[in-house]
């Protein structure tokens, strides 16, 4: 997922730029970071990365699929 795309869900889902949550989703779906990782550089509890990459990660995936022909989803 590009950094303009995670914007994107970022503006759709509601959810807060500035927030832990948010800066470890970032990590892990845009840079490449595993989770863990992004937990100890965002301060973010375990579950809360967790849950926060599944969210941002399962909404991407339903976009794609309405949007992209299967061939194009990555």
């Amino acid at each position: 997922m590009t950094g303009e795309q995670f914007d994107v869900l970022t503006i759709l889902l509601g959810g807060d730029r500035n927030s832990p949550a948010n800066h470890a989703a970032r990590a892990v779906l845009v840079d490449g970071m595993t989770q863990a990782d992004a937990m100890r550089f965002t301060g973010a509890t375990r579950s809360t990365v967790h849950d926060a990459v599944k969210r941002y990660g399962s909404r991407d995936e339903l976009i794609r699929r309405a949007y992209l022909p299967k061939s194009q989803r990555e």
